[in-house]
């Protein structure tokens, strides 16, 4: 390939890439949102990003077509797994550090 066309490949990456400053800041709940503005709000976003909104789709128990979306920030997904995992361990460790009932 020529050289320029490497150069004009290149520049146009540059002008069309969106750096992290002229992203918009979170200012509404992610669960207000609907997914028109999720997906507006995402636009430019990497995956990684602190920011980027993801959505999550569960099954109601009960019910065979009713799904609930819970939308959230990476990073409030990361803070609630985190969450979970710490409770888990806590749980854990308060029942094995029971002593076992010698009542018999």
């Amino acid at each position: 390939m020529p050289a320029s066309f490497l150069f004009a490949l290149a520049a146009a990456a540059a002008t069309t890439a969106v750096s992290a400053t002229e992203l918009p800041a979170l200012e509404k709940d992610p669960t207000a949102m609907s997914q028109s503005e999720i997906r507006a709000f995402n636009k430019g976003r990497s995956v990684n990003d602190p920011d980027f909104i993801r959505c999550r789709r569960s099954e109601e128990t009960g019910s065979l077509v009713h799904k609930t979306f819970t939308c959230h920030t990476m990073s409030q997904w990361a803070a609630m797994e985190r969450q979970g995992n710490q409770t888990a361990r806590d749980t854990y460790e308060a029942m094995t550090s029971k002593s076992i009932n010698q009542a018999n």
